[in-house]
């Protein structure tokens, strides 16, 4: 659970489930770059847990995830939180 306060709905519906496309895919450390709706993209620093970090690894560059991102406390990234079916692999 997430302990960052929300301050304006544009925060509030940064942190829900939403397709993302994937520009780096997970490496070693456990980061990557997501690709948002709008074209903003988001750098990803850590996993929640160990199942969302194997679900990301088997993405590839250029393929959708549904994902929940989180910002960090320390506000250097986002924290991949849930991933949910139904993405597309890559083209």
């Amino acid at each position: 659970m997430s302990t960052t306060t929300r301050t304006t709905e544009a925060d509030a519906a940064e942190s829900g489930i939403v397709s993302h496309r994937i520009v780096d895919p997970l490496d070693g450390s456990g980061r990557m770059t997501v690709e948002t709706p709008g074209g903003e993209e988001r750098t990803v620093v850590d996993c929640l847990d160990g199942l969302v970090a194997e679900r990301l690894s088997e993405r590839g560059a250029g393929s959708t995830v549904r994902l929940e991102l989180s910002p960090t406390p320390a506000d250097d990234g986002y924290v991949a939180a849930r991933v949910l079916p139904g993405g597309l692999p890559a083209l």
